[in-house]
């Protein structure tokens, strides 16, 4: 069987925060052996000037077969896989470079939104059956995470690639949460190993499954 390619973005440390854990999930899933894959990280600048060239880039170079991108979602209590992509820029806060465009499409010639094409319902399950929190969320928002997820999907179909695409966000760790101030200091964390194990269960699930389960959610 042939080896099946994985590129896993994380986004580098914002303004806003001291940490992202999604650049040490990375680094820790580069010292795993993910058997019939080749897993290829790259981490993202917190820039959205740069995120579509980075995209086409990697997709040019790379041609994986599953392309999977990490967020921060300070506050979230567990994993969340993401259904829906919108076409939209929004930012509540500007990016490292200081830009905060508002209410502007990711791709002007683009649809109003794409649909992720992993199997989100099964990779949920596989990470639940590992002990660890997660769900279906039904959007992405409208900062730089929902970029990178819209324009990944966006330039596969430009491109005419077979990608299946998806985006994960994930909480803060404890030790970010136990040094933060008020009002950060009561989020909710997950450690890394745990993190790090769900984006594993993700990354083989996208990689071995061309179609979802079918099943109702827990909750919306």
């Amino acid at each position: 069987m042939a080896t099946k390619k994985v590129v896993l973005t994380g986004y580098e440390p914002w303004q806003h925060a001291a940490a992202n854990p999604t650049i040490d999930i990375l680094g820790t899933l580069r010292q795993r052996n993910f058997e019939g894959l080749e897993l290829i990280t790259i981490e993202v600048p917190v820039e959205t000037d740069k995120i579509a060239a980075l995209v086409a880039d990697a997709l040019d170079e790379h041609e994986p077969d599953i392309w999977i991108s990490l967020g921060l979602y300070p506050g979230s209590p567990l994993v969340s896989v993401e259904r829906t992509a919108a076409n939209v820029r929004d930012f509540p806060v500007a990016d490292n470079r200081g830009k905060q465009p508002y209410d502007e499409p990711v791709f002007a010639e683009g649809p109003a939104a794409y649909a992720a094409t992993i199997p989100i319902k099964a990779i949920v399950g596989e990470i639940n059956k590992r002990g660890i929190p997660a769900k279906v969320s039904n959007t992405a928002s409208t900062y730089l995470c929902n970029q990178i997820m819209y324009s990944a999907l966006h330039l596969v179909k430009e491109k005419g690639l077979g990608i299946r695409s998806g985006f994960i966000h994930v909480p803060c760790t404890p030790d970010y949460v136990a040094a933060a101030d008020y009002p950060e200091h009561e989020l909710p964390s997950m450690s890394l190993e745990l993190m790090s194990e769900a984006v594993a269960a993700a990354v083989v699930t996208a990689a071995s499954r061309e179609t979802d389960i079918k099943a109702p959610p827990k909750g919306y």
